[in-house]
């Protein structure tokens, strides 16, 4: 092994993230602050999937309306004006909790990934430190060059990760403002605690999918009703009979799997909320050490680098701690979609 390789790793790492650094300033600088619900809010006014939808639900109404003007318009078409629009308010409906979903995925992930970039940089420093007394150690004759290496290689990878996790941030600020429809670069304020998880969420009448499905027995049935008389042929009632048959199936079956989906979001949501419950008392007790141990190195009974590994054990827990957020948001998004009603609160931001 090249001998040299560690120490091409740490300046290698070095220059990149020396390199990096004004342009990430130069990000920080010129990005605007944004609340989740500021995004949310943006999302459905703003965004491509709401404003889709508007448009599909406008000319589904102006349809309808001409549909029913006309005076020699037969009852099947009629039947399937009034759903076309039915099925197009419900689209629009379910497009704004789809733009919710996205608003707050893409916020959160924003928000995960500045808070892994303050983590990193803690971290970094603490392997600098390592490194410092690994080096010390050896000029005394207390370490070794293997644990010189060990800790070479142990920063050079601390800074990747950073690297890493600023070139993210600016590549998360990107579909935030794609998702929002708002062009620019953006920094994810800390979002508030959501929302307490709703139990028994009931699956809303009006999602998109199921509507679909009971239009089609509706209209199957009006098929049946339409072919029940003495000039039409028998072959063609029981076909219209059959028809609706299947019809009722697929309702019933997908019935079953919408609320199978519904439930394991609803287990998702629940879980998240515990998970984050959990984190915030870890938190607190990351905290606390942390207090504890500053009053310890004040009287001298711990060392600085002691401190600063304390001072990274709290700041992984406020990391977790903001994993469970994002992860809380997240099932809340997801349930709302999965049920057709908002569950984050957010829908009248």
């Amino acid at each position: 092994m090249n001998p040299l390789l560690p120490h091409t790793r740490v300046a290698s790492a070095l220059l990149l993230s020396l390199a990096l650094l004004p342009f990430a300033q130069a990000q920080d600088a010129a990005a605007t602050p944004l609340s989740l619900p500021q995004a949310v809010s943006s999302a459905l006014t703003a965004g491509a999937t709401v404003r889709d939808a508007r448009a599909g639900a406008d000319a589904a109404a102006a349809t309808l309306k001409a549909v029913q003007a006309d005076p020699s318009t037969l009852s099947a078409a009629l039947l399937s004006a009034q759903q076309a629009n039915t099925l197009a308010q419900a689209n629009g409906a379910q497009a704004r909790l789809t733009a919710i979903q996205n608003a707050v995925d893409a916020f959160t992930a924003l928000y995960q990934t500045q808070e892994q970039v303050d983590q990193q940089a803690l971290q970094v420093q603490v392997d600098e430190k390592n490194l410092q007394v690994a080096q010390v150690k050896l000029s005394t004759k207390n370490g070794t060059a293997l644990d010189v290496q060990n800790a070479q290689n142990t920063l050079a990878s601390s800074r990747q990760d950073l690297t890493a996790a600023q070139a993210q941030t600016v590549v998360n600020s990107q579909k935030l403002a794609n998702v929002i429809g708002k062009p620019g670069s953006y920094t994810a304020t800390t979002p508030s605690a959501p929302p307490t998880v709703k139990v028994n969420t009931a699956l809303s009448t009006n999602y998109p999918a199921l509507l679909t499905d009971q239009q089609a027995v509706d209209a199957a049935a009006l098929s049946v009703k339409l072919a029940d008389n003495e000039f039409t042929a028998r072959v063609t009632l029981d076909q219209a009979k059959t028809k609706l048959a299947s019809a009722q199936s697929d309702l019933s079956t997908l019935q079953k799997t919408l609320n199978t989906t519904l439930a394991t979001a609803q287990s998702s949501a629940e879980a998240a909320q515990a998970t984050y419950q959990t984190a915030i008392q870890s938190e607190v007790n990351a905290q606390a050490t942390y207090k504890q141990d500053n009053v310890r190195y004040s009287t001298g009974t711990i060392s600085a680098v002691q401190l600063l590994q304390s001072q990274l054990a709290l700041k992984k827990a406020q990391y977790t701690r903001a994993q469970a957020l994002v992860a809380l948001w997240q099932a809340l998004a997801t349930l709302g979609s999965a049920s057709g009603q908002d569950q984050t609160g957010l829908a009248g931001q």
